[in-house]
């Protein structure tokens, strides 16, 4: 059989390197290879080197057939020939190699960890490196992408939430950040420490002028902190507060005097029998959405346990606000919020109160849904994913490495080639 190392040296697929031999040993892969060069010159004064031997390193590269793959390199050592040189000897270096890693694997373990969102942890022992040496490849092939200034284009709608970071303890408290998303294209932008309006101001101050300047609407939840931030930098763009968070508030303000109902008539917080208690969900969703069996039991749980009433007005208070959002255009949106005051005023009951005077603060950001029609969905998407990621992370502590990582899974855009899919005939065709 003729020499097939030029086969075994184009499967490698490394430049400038041939390989030797090839061996599976424990499961792994072992290649043996080294360098196709000659001829080097000395890195400090550049006179022509001499052969000193080879050394043996082993470093780690892509697995191959579901195995770890480990080379085995035969390094050459040079000597330099100049006698006033201080460098004596040195070993031969090459771009495909980093450290203990071929540059493949690195790029790759970088991918692994943030385009398909895998713990750093899982990575590490596919490839056989322990956790610190996979984190840098994330760091040295990651930090370039997210640091790209192409990487944030055109964003003409943004949107700004919160998202917990780290439970309390007895050593701090509650962590918080800041996620900006593009609703538009649903692009994770950045994510920074805290939720104060100095937090969001500091972040947008710190984008280009022609960036802010194409920046038209931005959706929050009901957060005073936030808005100042925006207007502190973003004093012309349209501000919305859209129908998820502000149904929220109704919502919240329904289980409130469910539950305070529940107290006065029962004596004791909601019980698996009780009919405020057991018909909780259905006063949440849309009258709309319940069908004619579900509103029945709900007109007969309040009829039952709530005899001032005041667990369904709060109910249909809610409705009327759902009403301003449902409206068809903003004429009709003001109309509604009107009828939303009038019934509030009439009902007198202490949490609709309360929720319409945290309306009527909101009230030019509600109306302006129905100017940008855009929504913190988009955001409240990337809370899932952030949850995703920390929950396959099993917590991080470590915010740099936190915020490096989401923004590689949902902040960069990956060129990486699909896999084409095998279509095979018809089974009725070979029939």
């Amino acid at each position: 059989m003729g020499d097939r190392s030029s086969d075994a040296s184009a499967l490698l697929g490394m430049e400038g390197f041939v390989v030797l031999s090839q061996s599976e040993e424990d499961g792994e892969v072992w290649v043996l290879v080294e360098t196709t060069a000659t001829v080097a010159g000395c890195p400090s004064c550049g006179v022509k080197a001499t052969g000193h031997g080879r050394s043996v390193v082993q470093v780690r590269d892509l697995p191959a057939g579901g195995r770890p793959v480990r080379l085995v390199w035969r390094k050459r050592r040079w000597l330099c020939t100049d006698p006033d040189c201080d460098a004596k000897s040195f070993t031969e270096q090459t771009p495909a190699i980093e450290g203990s890693l071929t540059r493949r694997a690195a790029k790759e373990i970088c991918r692994r960890v943030g385009e398909d969102g895998h713990a750093v942890a899982q990575v590490a022992r596919d490839f056989g490196v322990g956790w610190a040496c996979a984190m840098d490849c994330v760091y040295r092939h990651g930090e370039p992408l997210v640091d790209d200034p192409g990487r944030i284009g055109v964003t003409e709608a943004l949107g700004i939430d919160e998202h917990k970071v780290l439970s309390a303890t007895r050593d701090h408290h509650t962590l918080y950040a800041t996620s900006f998303v593009d609703v538009v294209t649903g692009q994770l932008l950045d994510v920074v420490r805290g939720r104060s309006a100095d937090d969001v101001a500091y972040w947008l101050a710190q984008g280009p002028p022609a960036w802010r300047q194409r920046i038209e609407a931005v959706a929050i939840d009901p957060h005073a902190g936030y808005l100042r931030g925006i207007s502190a930098v973003l004093p012309d763009v349209t501000v919305t507060v859209d129908h998820f968070h502000a149904i929220g508030l109704a919502n919240a303000a329904v289980d409130d005097v469910r539950r305070r109902t529940q107290r006065s008539t029962l004596g004791h917080r909601g019980h698996r029998d009780d009919p405020l208690y057991r018909t909780r969900r259905l006063m949440t969703r849309g009258w709309e959405r319940l069908s004619e069996r579900q509103r029945e039991k709900l007109l007969a749980a309040l009829a039952e346990g709530d005899p001032d009433g005041e667990t369904g007005a709060t109910i249909l208070g809610k409705e009327l606000l759902r009403e301003v959002y449902a409206a068809p255009n903003l004429q009709q949106a003001r109309w509604q919020l009107v009828r939303f005051y009038e019934y509030v005023a009439e009902a007198e009951v202490p949490e609709l109160t309360r929720l319409a005077t945290t309306v009527s603060r909101w009230e030019q950001e509600i109306l302006n849904f129905h100017v940008t029609r855009i929504s913190t969905g988009p955001v409240e998407a990337q809370n899932l994913v952030t949850e995703k990621i920390r929950r396959i992370a099993h917590g991080m502590r470590n915010f740099e490495n936190y915020r490096l990582r989401l923004l590689l899974h949902s902040g960069v855009q990956w060129n990486t080639r699909p896999t084409a899919r095998i279509r095979g005939r018809s089974p009725r065709l070979i029939a």
